[in-house]
Formats: structure tokens, C-alpha cells, sequence
């Protein structure tokens, strides 16, 4: 027990580390909604400051070109202890004003992948100005806090363990007070909610921002630089600290300081424990290495994973977007020049220049997977590098140690990498964003140390990698002298295009259009029957396959890997480098393999400036000033100004027809209806009939509702609602706003939890996923359009006709346009007019035309039942009308409607049947004769004013 007691106070001391960082996450997180992952970075040079003041006496400036060094020492070559501190907290704070005013202040709008790769570009800058201003060697920093030896329970420990716990705690009261008591932390705490309010509160939420950032700054600067004594102070130290940190910080909800910081302390003396459990006779030789560092990785999963719905967001002004994706069409002669081309070029070059040409085509496919997990399907991930190592690792062991040959054992590899690839992405099934990220990256930091790391799993004498043979014949990369032979620059060149081409099928396929449609919005993908975590895994599937070949080949091309091949950092620099160069095309990603680390442009780049210990810091630079000025990257600000130009000419000639049209036209009559009223669309057109009022007294009921309630807390939305639908109805559900239609559409489908009793075609429902009631017909249209944005109207249609297969998606990478029937597709779209803006994208509607787009892809989906949730908002009356009867065609082939809007003409027209909904109570039913008179729904919804 003695020693698990001291074991546990050592662990304290690594827990206050975790505590600072974890603290300036949640404060950085609560005032600007950015999880900084440089926040160790930013600690780790207040920590180099105050060594170099303490050591020589310099003051070393976080700048380059200008003079860096300020000596302040004097004769005597240091400076006093306290003005030692107060300028390297000083320094941290100001470094962290500006990495607000420089760096993520111009990106208060930019999407979150944007800002996700400026936070990897600060952390690369910041670490590559401490390598280039105090070296890379390791320091050992003097004591600060008393450390003389105490005694206690029967075990002897330093005791400024505890001196480090009680300043973390007096440190986090303190944080916690200031949100809590003070103007500007309550601000801070307001703005996270909602910005646009504080605003009219008349505080600037980038004021309060930049507050934050020096906040952050002057906490994790203080706290780091009393906790520099017990570590040995690299550049790498507090990097890696930042995985437990968000871990501490995912649990505390990225909020509460309180348990922010107890979880940091636990966790680091749970890590401690674990340590000494390892020096046990019986503990597994597997677990000793590095499983302290996995450990992290499960928490933030399993908190993650608990807590992934619950987690606060902000109410940001604008919402987040991601690049746009550009699918590539099929140039059988572009891609032979392009092939053609690399072909010479890897026959020409030599020595490194060839190597580096094959380098680029390896990290080409890396950057592929890229392409397909976070352009395709928007997951961020900085674990590809990781993933590529296990493929790596994977085969040293397939092709030496079992002796499985070329090509099976990289195609082993590679399934291996995509098993771990699927593990990590699990929790995107709750999560998203920049908390995926967290994911990732504790997820690429465990493989490293447990896996990489760990001689009992990858062995303590190299991991070899014998060259590749077929049929006889070498494939090997080297020979002798020669570092890159041309018949492993041609096998490369083979792998790289097959996937290449592979990932541009899928792009434009239906398997493309489903990842665009997650990636667009997950619920209106999951209405049309789509499964976003199936679709999701597939994603980290295929991404996971392609970045286990690209490691493979880097295993091929080294001849024996090393846990730094693929480091955590490198997985940082792949996704800031493929979203730098394009991470949604295929194009990118073959020019950011270009200027990849060792790859032919960093070759040529270094043979020609000598670029040495500068990459790394231009590297992080042009991430940063690329996430500023051109936030969907390069590629993407290229294809943007290209589509203005093209606009701008388009208008031009639109400009230049009308008024020839106007000349041309100018003698017609006037062709209006006479009435006053907007004539109806051709696209609606349709002849007058008298509206059907059949009788469905003895038709079937496919969709009943007995006592439908949803809470949300303590409000209770929707109360004991029983409604029914006959096969051909179409049924009204009226309520003045608020009174819990939409909510009932929401339990409906699957979207919000609810009790009651939903029977659809003799099928309960309770426990059927939104997609599996999609797929069984029950669809539905939205109050707020919920389109996929990244796909054509014609798009957003037909991935609603379309079902997914293992078979399906495999033939998608191979042929990606084979005939289907469009049918259906066509037929909804020419029903609501919609056939002659078939090939726009969405957002160049109307809100009205929008709102038939989403009827069209209801319709595709072959329903029993459409629930429409305001079709008709932003329609004419005309439109109206027009839609109303095409409503009714519906219906007369046997679709049941619910129909919620706020036209009563509208809904007293078409409707069969008709629910008034008030204070989420049914208050009034019947045919709309009976609803024109209902006296209770006149004073509730209709007025008092209208027609009996």
C-alpha cells in the first residue's frame, strides 16, 4: 500500500501538468469555441524562456530575421528568480495575444477544418522557433518550489509534488472565480452562448476573445514553468502533453474548471499507478511499454462517447462550412500525360531526386485517404500517419517474420491499418469536428507509444522490410549505390494511379454523392434513408486501406522503419499539408504528396535554398497565412475566383440577351392573368380540377399514433398526441408557432426521443433508426430545407433513390456512371417543376424552389407516408395552388400526406382530414368544413376575424 501511495503523489506532479494544459484548453475553448491543440507548444516557451533568463540571462523574443536575444543579465550573466518568472509568463501571454490578433481572429468565420490546421500551424511554428532559438538538446531545469524530502505514512517523497497540487488548485479557484464573479468572465461566458447577443450587450466578442487568449497565456505559462523541474525539457515534452490534457478537458464537458482539473490529477495519478503496476513479475511483457499513454486514448473515447451529444457547442454568428468538393470528370488522356509524365520523370531523375519523385507518389496515396475521410465525408483526422505506420509495422511482420509474399502481405498490411482505422473512427458515430480531432489524435499518440514504441510488439532490433518480388524479379528499392531503382519507382507509380483513379470514381459515384451528403448534413442524409455510421466507417474504411498501402510503401522505400517515421507530428503535418494543397480533389492531394516531407519538392526546394532547420517553421507559416487568406485552401480559393470570373461573364451575357430581349418583346400584350395574382411557374403549371374529397372511412391506416409525448427537460413539447393516416389521406396538422408540429414530425421519424405508441404498416417503430424508417417509407421534408449543399437539385434527389451494398461500393471505384433508372428522380422533379434547374446547386434557389427540392427527394424515396413540414413557405399563392394539386396527385396514388403549413388556404383545400395542435395538445379535429367553424380553433390559430 506504501508504495501505491507514493506512486500516487509521484503521479501528481505529471497531473498538474496535465491540469495546466487541460485548463488552458477550457479556457481558450469557453471565450473563443477553438480546442487549441498548441497549447502545449505555447506552454513549452514561457518554460524555454525562463530557463534561458535563469541559465544566461537572455530574453529570447518569439520572433525571426530581427534580432531575438535582449540581455538583461549584466555582469553577472542572470537574472533574479521573480523577474525571471513575471517576463517569461509575460512572454507567453503575449505570445498568446498574438497567435489571437495574428492568427485566429481573421479566422472568426473560417470553417473548422480551417482552424483546426491553424492550430497545427501554430504548434509547428512555435516548436520550430524553440528548436532554432534554444536548440534541440534537452534541459534540466533548477528546482523552484521546495523539494527538500518529507516524510509520510512510512515513504519518503519530494514535497513539491504538493506544493505543484496546491498552487494548480489555488490557480484553478481562482480561473473559476473570474468566470464566475467577474463582468468580463461572465461576458466571456455569455459570448460562448451566443455572440450575436453579447454584441447588443455592447461588448465586443473579440475583445473578450483576445482577453482569453492572454488568460490562457499567463495560466498554463505560470503553471508550466513551476512544473519544468520535474521533466526534462525538449521540444517534444509538453507537445504529446496536450492528449491527456484534452482528455482531462473532454471530461470536464470543456467547461467546468472544477472537474477539469480533478480528472487531470487523476488521470496522472491513475498513469503513475499503472507505471508501477508494469514493474510486477506478473504484469504482461506486451503492457509495459507505453501503456500509460495509451490510456488516455480510452478515456477520451469512452467520454467522448458518453458525452459526444451532450458537449456545448456555441452560438457562432456564422455557421461552419468545409471546401468545396470539386469530382473529377474521367480524361482517359489527361491522366496518361499526367502518368506519362511522372513515368519520365521517375526514368530521368536520379539518386535522391528520383527518390524524392517516388516519395511524393507514396505520400500521394497517404494524402488520397485524406481526401476521401475528410474531403468526401468532412472527418478530420490526425491519426493517418499512425495507421500508415501500423500498416507499416504490419508488414515486417507478415513479409520477414511469416514469410508471406509480395502482393499479399501488403495487401494484409493495409486490411490490418483498416481495422485500426475503423477502431478510431467509432466515435464519430456521436462526434464531429474538432472533437474528432481530439479522437484522432489521442488515438495516433497511443499507437505510437504502445505500439511503435513497444519492443515487445514491434521488436528490439529494427523492424526489416525486404524488397518486394513477382515473378521472379526484384522490385526492391535500392541496389548497391543506387538509392532508387526504377523498377520500384514504376511499381509505385502503378499503385499510386490505380488509386488515384479508384478515389475519383468514387467521388462521382453513388457511394460519392452518399459521403457528400453526410458531409452536407448527417440528419437530412439519415431522412433519405442513408446510414451515417455505416457511411462514416466506410469512409475510415477505404481511408484507413489507402493509408495502409501508402505505409506499406514507406516501409518498402526504407528498407527498416522507426517508431519517428511516424510520429505524431508527421500525422499533424499530413492533414495541414493535404488541406493546404486541396484536400478535397484528387489533384491536391498528388500536389501536396509533391511537397511532402522528403518528397521532390522539398528535395529540390532544399537543394536550392538549403532549407534545413527553416521547413519546419515556413511549413507551419504557410498553413497559418494559408488558413487566413484563403480558408478553404489553395485549391479552393483558385476554384472560387475561377467560378466568379466565370459568373461575372455569365452575367455579362445574361445582361447583354435581356435587353436584346427587351427590344424583341417590347410591342407583346400584357400576359398576365388580369387578376392581380402571380401567373404559376411553367415548371407548376397544371389545369384547373375540383379538388378529390373521396371518402377513406374503409381505406387502411399505415401510419397510427397513440399518445405521442416529448420532453425536452422539463418542458414537455408534445403531450399525449394520437393522429392517423389512411392509405391516400392527406391530413393536416395545424398550431400556431410553437405549438410542437415540428417536434412531432421529429419523434416521428426517429429524430428526438419520445414514449407513445407508433405503429407504421403493422410495424412498431419505437426502436428503428430515422434510416431504417426512411427505408421503410416513412419520409419526411424539413422546416428548415436541410439540403445537401455540396450536391446539384438533380443530386440531392437521386441519392435518395439510391441504396448502398458492399457490392455497390466496390463497383463505384471501378465504374462509377453504370446505367441506373433515374425514373423516379426525373418523375419527382418534373412533379414539382423543378426539371429545368436540375444541374444548380441548392443555395441558388429560392427559399420556396428549395422547399420543393426537399418534396422532390421525399418523393424518391418510393414512400408510404410524406410528412411535409412547410412545403409551401416562400411559394406565391399561385405556387401554392399549384403545389397543393400536385400534392393531391400524390396522394391519389395511394402516398398519405401529413401536411403542416401556414397557408389555411392551403391546408383547407387539400386536406382530407385536418389536427389542431396547441401547447403540444390536440385541441380540435375533423374535415376542414368542420375546422372552418371549430370555434376553439378559431380563437387558437385561425382568429377571430376569419370566415366561417
Amino acid at each position: 500500500m506504501q508504495q501505491y501511495l507514493l506512486f500516487a503523489i509521484v503521479g501528481l506532479g505529471f497531473g498538474s501538468i496535465y491540469a495546466a494544459l487541460s485548463m488552458g484548453v477550457v479556457i481558450t475553448y469557453r471565450g473563443t469555441g477553438i480546442i487549441n491543440f498548441a497549447t502545449g507548444a505555447m506552454a513549452m516557451w514561457g518554460a524555454y524562456v525562463f530557463d534561458e533568463l535563469s541559465d544566461t540571462g537572455d530574453l529570447v523574443l518569439p520572433v525571426v530575421i530581427v534580432r531575438h536575444r535582449v540581455s538583461l543579465g549584466g555582469g553577472s550573466g542572470t537574472v533574479p528568480f521573480a523577474t525571471a518568472i513575471v517576463l517569461a509568463v509575460l512572454s507567453c501571454s503575449l505570445v498568446g495575444l498574438m497567435v489571437h490578433f495574428l492568427v485566429f481572429r481573421p479566422l472568426r468565420r473560417a470553417p473548422i477544418l480551417a482552424r483546426v490546421v491553424a492550430s497545427v500551424g501554430v504548434l509547428l511554428v512555435i516548436q520550430a522557433l524553440i528548436v532554432m532559438h534554444f536548440t534541440s538538446s534537452a534541459r534540466v531545469v533548477s528546482p523552484i518550489l521546495p523539494s527538500e524530502p518529507v516524510s509520510f505514512a512510512g515513504i519518503s517523497f519530494s514535497r513539491d509534488r504538493l506544493w505543484l497540487t496546491a498552487v494548480v488548485l489555488v490557480t484553478a479557484v481562482a480561473v473559476w472565480a473570474w468566470f464566475r464573479f467577474t463582468r468580463l468572465g461572465l461576458a466571456t461566458r455569455a459570448s460562448a452562448e451566443n455572440e450575436r447577443a453579447i454584441s447588443l450587450a455592447r461588448y465586443s466578442p473579440q475583445v473578450l476573445a483576445g482577453s482569453t487568449w492572454v488568460l490562457s497565456g499567463t495560466v498554463i505559462g505560470f503553471l508550466i514553468i513551476l512544473t519544468s523541474p520535474i521533466v526534462t525539457l525538449n521540444p517534444l515534452t509538453y507537445v504529446l502533453a496536450i492528449v491527456p490534457a484534452l482528455a482531462a478537458a473532454v471530461i470536464g464537458r470543456l467547461s467546468s474548471i472544477g472537474v477539469t482539473v480533478t480528472a487531470a490529477l487523476g488521470l496522472g495519478v491513475f498513469q503513475s499507478i499503472i507505471v508501477y503496476q508494469t514493474t510486477n513479475p506478473w504484469w504482461p511483457d506486451w503492457a509495459i511499454t507505453g501503456l500509460s499513454h495509451a490510456l488516455p486514448f480510452g478515456v477520451i473515447v469512452i467520454a467522448l462517447f458518453g458525452l459526444g451529444e451532450s458537449l456545448p457547442t456555441r452560438g457562432a454568428v456564422e455557421p461552419d462550412a468545409l471546401p468545396e468538393v470539386i469530382r473529377p470528370k474521367m480524361r482517359p488522356a489527361v491522366i496518361a500525360a499526367v502518368v506519362l509524365a511522372t513515368g519520365v520523370l521517375t526514368v530521368v531523375t536520379q539518386g535522391s531526386y528520383r527518390l524524392g519523385v517516388i516519395t511524393s507518389m507514396i505520400m500521394t496515396i497517404v494524402m488520397l485517404s485524406l481526401v476521401v475521410l475528410t474531403g468526401l465525408v468532412g472527418q478530420i483526422s490526425l491519426a493517418q500517419a499512425a495507421i500508415a505506420g501500423a500498416a507499416g509495422f504490419a508488414l515486417s511482420k507478415l513479409g520477414d517474420s511469416m514469410g508471406i509474399p509480395f502482393p499479399i502481405s501488403p495487401l494484409l498490411a493495409a486490411l490490418l491499418a483498416t481495422v485500426f482505422g475503423v477502431l478510431v473512427g467509432i466515435p464519430a458515430l456521436r462526434i464531429r469536428g474538432a472533437q474528432l480531432a481530439v479522437v484522432t489524435l489521442s488515438g495516433a499518440v497511443a499507437l505510437e507509444e504502445f505500439v511503435f514504441r513497444n519492443p515487445s510488439i514491434t521488436g528490439m532490433f529494427g523492424n526489416p522490410i525486404s524488397d518486394p518480388t513477382l515473378f521472379g524479379m526484384n522490385l526492391g528499392v535500392r541496389e548497391g549505390r543506387n538509392l532508387a531503382r526504377v523498377e520500384f519507382g514504376i511499381l509505385v507509380l502503378i499503385v499510386v494511379t490505380v488509386c488515384a483513379i479508384a478515389v475519383g470514381n468514387l467521388a462521382r459515384s453513388a457511394t460519392g454523392r452518399r459521403f457528400l451528403a453526410v458531409r452536407s448534413n448527417e440528419r437530412a442524409g439519415a431522412s433519405v434513408g442513408i446510414s451515417v455510421a455505416k457511411t462514416k466507417l466506410l469512409a475510415f474504411g477505404i481511408a484507413s486501406f489507402l493509408a495502409g498501402v501508402g505505409g506499406s510503401f514507406i516501409g518498402y522505400s526504407r528498407g527498416q522503419l522507426s517508431a519517428e517515421s511516424f510520429a505524431v507530428l508527421i500525422g499533424l503535418s499530413f492533414l495541414a499539408l493535404a488541406y493546404l494543397c486541396g484536400i478535397t480533389s484528387v489533384a491536391g492531394a498528388i500536389i501536396a504528396g509533391a511537397f511532402a516531407p522528403l518528397g521532390i519538392g522539398y528535395v529540390v526546394a532544399d537543394r536550392a535554398a538549403s532549407l534545413g532547420r527553416w521547413y519546419q517553421f515556413l511549413a507551419g507559416t504557410g498553413l497559418v497565412l494559408t488558413a487566413i487568406f484563403f480558408p478553404e485552401g489553395v485549391a479552393g480559393a483558385y476554384r472560387a475566383n475561377l467560378a466568379k470570373l466565370r459568373a461575372m461573364r455569365a452575367a455579362r451575357r445574361a445582361v447583354a440577351a435581356a435587353r436584346e430581349g427587351s427590344r424583341s418583346t417590347a410591342e407583346l400584350p400584357d400576359a398576365g392573368t388580369g387578376s392581380g395574382e402571380s401567373p404559376v411557374p411553367a415548371g407548376l403549371a397544371i389545369e384547373e380540377r375540383p379538388v378529390r374529397r373521396p371518402s377513406f372511412d374503409t381505406a387502411p391506416a399505415v401510419l397510427n399514433v397513440e399518445s405521442l409525448s416529448v420532453r425536452f427537460g422539463g418542458l414537455r413539447a408534445v403531450d399525449a398526441v394520437s393522429l392517423r393516416l389512411r392509405e391516400g389521406e392527406i391530413v393536416g396538422l395545424i398550431g400556431p408557432n410553437g405549438a410542437g408540429k415540428t417536434t412531432i414530425i421529429d419523434a416521428l421519424t426517429g429524430f428526438v426521443p419520445s414514449r407513445g405508441r407508433i405503429t407504421f404498416v403493422d410495424r412498431e417503430l419505437a426502436s428503428e433508426a430515422p434510416h431504417h424508417r426512411a427505408q421503410l417509407g416513412l419520409t419526411r421534408t424539413w422546416q428548415s430545407v436541410e439540403l445537401f449543399g455540396d450536391l446539384s437539385v438533380r443530386e440531392n434527389v437521386q441519392v435518395a433513390d439510391e441504396r448502398a451494398s458492399i457490392r455497390s461500393v466496390l463497383a463505384d471505384m471501378v465504374v462509377p456512371s453504370r446505367p441506373s433508372d433515374l425514373s423516379r428522380v426525373d418523375a419527382a422533379l418534373a412533379l414539382v417543376g423543378l426539371t429545368d434547374d436540375a444541374e444548380v446547386r441548392p443555395h441558388n434557389l429560392s427559399l420556396g424552389r428549395q422547399k420543393l427540392v426537399g418534396v422532390a427527394r421525399a418523393l424518391a424515396c418510393s414512400p408510404r407516408v410524406v410528412l411535409a413540414d412547410e412545403p409551401a413557405a416562400g411559394l406565391t399563392n399561385a405556387e401554392s395552388r399549384a403545389l397543393g394539386r400536385r400534392l393531391t396527385d400524390v396522394a391519389s396514388g395511394g402516398v398519405s400526406i401529413l401536411l403542416i403549413d401556414h397557408d389555411m388556404g392551403l391546408v383547407l383545400e387539400v386536406c382530407d382530414y385536418i389536427y389542431v395542435l396547441d401547447f403540444g395538445q390536440i385541441i380540435a379535429q375533423g374535415t376542414p368544413a368542420e375546422i372552418r367553424v371549430n370555434e376553439a380553433v378559431v380563437d387558437a390559430y385561425l382568429g377571430s376575424g376569419s370566415p366561417a
